[in-house]
């Protein structure tokens, strides 16, 4: 699967973001969006490798209509190989976008 930089997220469902083995290179920042028209969303967003996770936002309430960028830098995401995988969960279902800006 090829690396995908913008995501719509609907479901409560674990979400891949970045599979391990996509080569995503250095992520520096990753914008997470509110689209719901009145509900706040809780997410947690985390690297997982090996059935080790890692989060890097936790639970973190989003309101409605408001961003949250996230500089990751300085965080180290090996997508080369079969390394690390960027995944999120959403509490409820409705409106999340996700860029991620390499």
């Amino acid at each position: 699967m090829a690396f995908k930089a913008r995501h719509n997220i609907s479901s409560t469902n674990v979400i891949d973001l970045i599979a391990a083995g996509e080569n995503a290179g250095n992520i520096r920042s990753i914008l997470l969006t509110n689209t719901h028209s009145s509900n706040s969303i809780s997410v947690d967003l985390y690297l997982e490798n090996n059935f080790s996770r890692h989060y890097i936002v936790r639970n973190s309430a989003i309101p409605s209509g408001v961003s949250l960028e996230l500089d990751v830098s300085k965080i180290s995401i090996d997508t080369s190989t079969d390394q690390d995988y960027l995944r999120i969960k959403c509490s409820t279902n409705g409106g999340l976008d996700v860029i991620i800006n390499k």
